[in-house]
């Protein structure tokens, strides 16, 4: 569908747009698209406060009105126009894996749920494999914290509140136990979820043999602002169908879809942005826990 001034009028102006048209060189030899791209790794490369300055509404209407063009020719309308729906990535395109594609996209339909769901399909643009971070260097905008609370505030106020609490002990931390006594911490990390259809959810059984298309498992995502994984779990296409209208319209912080989520790597013990362990004698980072958590 080709974008109008007039499309590109109605929709938000957000800061990568601006740092966009900030940086765009009409006389490059890149193609809009590879400028695009470099431009918005920049942009990403920025730290958080800077990437979260808010436009002011004169700016906005000054120069996305001189810029629609340039927006137009960078950004396809579909990945700008992104407010509030459920997003479902395609990353694989194996041979012959169109028809599970089709199915899987029939089952997320199928429940008619009070949300819009948008999937994203385009070998050459979305071909990540298992990378699916990547897709971040195309939608900044998908990776900005709420505007009305304090992102890193939150986030290391909820870090030190699980660490100071009555019986903490990480040498005695298990995996359910690590989710439960951080969850706060990592509600105040999570800026959005996505739904990821893998090799795994589009593959073939790893003997070669055929999946019912009933039981293809969608990776679902919490990621924050930095690209890291907060929680991720496998379900079901039919399951996460259902369980996307409870993402859209209630609070998930006390219900199984979360809670029973596994931990990214990166929360993990030991993890960059995850709390300290004490094995090989060391001792917990009472002292940085701050810095720690903020850290990137």
């Amino acid at each position: 569908m080709a974008q109008t001034a007039q499309d590109l009028s109605r929709l938000r102006v957000r800061g990568c747009d601006l740092f966009l048209l900030e940086k765009w060189d009409a006389d490059s030899a890149l193609s809009p698209d590879k400028q695009m791209r470099q431009i918005f790794a920049r942009f990403l490369a920025l730290p958080l406060p800077e990437r979260q300055v808010r436009p002011t509404p004169s700016r906005c209407r000054t120069d996305a009105s001189c810029g629609l063009d340039i927006l137009a020719l960078a950004r396809p309308y579909a990945e700008r126009n992104i407010d509030g729906e459920c997003l479902l990535l395609r990353t694989y395109y194996g041979p012959g894996r169109d028809d599970a594609f089709k199915a899987v996209v029939r089952i997320c339909n199928e429940s008619g749920g009070p949300y819009h769901q948008r999937f994203l399909s385009d070998a050459a643009r979305y071909g990540y494999g298992e990378d699916w971070q990547r897709v971040f260097s195309l939608m900044p905008q998908l990776l900005e914290p709420n505007p009305r609370y304090g992102y890193e505030e939150e986030r290391v106020a909820a870090f030190a509140e699980a660490q100071e609490a009555k019986g903490y002990d990480p040498e005695a931390l298990g995996e359910l136990l690590l989710s439960d006594r951080f969850n706060h911490y990592h509600l105040a990390s999570k800026v959005g979820v996505l739904y990821v259809m893998d090799e795994e959810t589009l593959g073939e059984d790893e003997d070669g043999s055929p999946v019912s298309h009933e039981d293809r498992e969608i990776l679902t995502v919490w990621y924050d602002a930095y690209r890291k994984t907060v929680r991720w779990r496998r379900d079901r296409a039919d399951y996460v169908d259902d369980h996307m209208a409870l993402l859209q319209t209630a609070s998930i912080d006390d219900h199984t879809v979360w809670t029973e989520a596994e931990v990214g790597e990166n929360y993990d013990w030991d993890g960059p942005v995850g709390p300290r362990s004490t094995e090989e004698g060391g001792e917990s980072d009472s002292d940085g826990e701050s810095e720690h958590a903020g850290d990137p």
